[in-house]
């Protein structure tokens, strides 16, 4: 029989991220982009007014775009077993008769909120775009044959800096549409994006426990 030649693949290879230098993501193809996370508000909960102005900043942002841009929702269910651990240790340690209560009473909440249907994260982010067919001028060629992965290297630090230098105008262009619509645009760090990529592919619930900033305590 034929010697069936071993197969060599990394997750990188099913996924278009080629690295990730800053707060600019390098993709494959010559593309990159950059992430922000916007805040989001209760619709429902707003004024007819507020309502309508929310809509129209929709529109002014939609409008005033020259670019492509992609809206990404990302909703997760709370895995909320070791915030309840949390609670738990804080209702023994705690003194005060009161707290203890209220402390009891939230776990209880919690707990019953679960069960009604669970908690959901939701997240929402704007993907800004970048191409090399944007590029006004050619990157530099440094060639060595002695050392073909310098060119590589190099390559990729001046493509990143290049996206980088267009994406913050085209970043700034959505913040201030955003703002008018009184929400918030904050752009994505370097640890951000790595942390945010290794959840979408790796996993399906979120833990949160009492110094996390997904979900704000109601007692301290």
């Amino acid at each position: 029989m034929p010697k069936k030649d071993k197969i060599h693949s990394t997750t990188q290879d099913f996924t278009e991220i080629v690295d990730i230098i800053d707060d600019v993501v390098l993709l494959k193809g010559k593309n990159a982009c950059c992430l922000m996370e916007v805040s989001s508000v209760n619709f429902f909960l707003l004024s007819v007014d507020e309502q309508n102005a929310r809509v129209y900043g929709y529109m002014s942002l939609i409008n005033s775009l020259a670019f492509a841009i992609q809206i990404l929702i990302i909703s997760k269910r709370v895995d909320v077993g070791t915030y309840l651990k949390i609670i738990d240790q804080k209702i023994q340690m705690v003194q005060n008769p009161k707290l203890k209560t209220h402390l009891t009473m939230y776990r209880q909440f919690i707990k019953e909120l679960v069960k009604s249907g669970g908690i959901l994260d939701k997240k929402i982010y704007i993907v800004v775009p970048y191409s090399y067919l944007e590029a006004t001028l050619s990157l530099p060629s440094n060639h060595d044959p002695k050392n073909p992965k310098a060119p590589k290297q190099t390559s990729a630090v001046a493509f990143s800096e290049q996206a980088k230098n267009a994406l913050i105008s085209k970043r700034a262009v959505i913040q201030t549409q955003v703002e008018r619509m009184g929400l918030s645009a904050r752009p994505l760090a370097h640890e951000e994006l790595i942390k945010l990529y290794y959840e979408i592919f790796n996993n399906d619930t979120i833990a949160v426990d009492f110094d996390s900033e997904d979900i704000k305590n109601v007692i301290i």
